[in-house]
């Protein structure tokens, strides 16, 4: 089986990712484990706007997400409509996570979403 597809369903089945941004500041590799969701070709996350690692991807979009062993470089893209797109995220996650889990305050101002590309090719690693 390729590493895209191993990837691919580690991304359907995997709860939770290791997410590798360049710090801002030092420019050394900073990484957090987040929740995600795999929909539509994109990895989605949501954050609080003063998360490091979303202040991290401002400075520079690029970055490496992590799971099941697989590591994959990636790029934050925009998003045309961000309240719309939270909303997807949410239902996603409801589905994923369950809907006790993902409360409606998901949604709330403040909250951002992000959207990441995989980039094509195997990882290397």
């Amino acid at each position: 089986m390729s590493e895209t597809t191993e990837l691919e369903r580690a991304l359907a089945t995997a709860d939770e990712l290791e997410l590798i941004t360049t710090g801002r500041r030092t420019g050394k590799p900073h990484s957090v484990t987040v929740w995600f969701a795999y929909d539509d070709g994109s990895v989605w996350l949501r954050t609080d706007r003063d998360a490091d690692w979303l202040r991290n991807l401002e400075r520079d979009p690029r970055c490496r997400v992590r799971v099941a062993g697989i590591e994959r470089a990636a790029r934050r893209e925009g998003v045309a409509d961000e309240t719309a797109s939270l909303r997807r995220i949410v239902e996603v996650w409801r589905a994923k996570y369950g809907q006790e889990w993902v409360a409606d305050w998901y949604v709330e101002r403040g909250r951002v979403p992000v959207r990441l590309v995989l980039e094509s090719g195997e990882s290397g690693s």
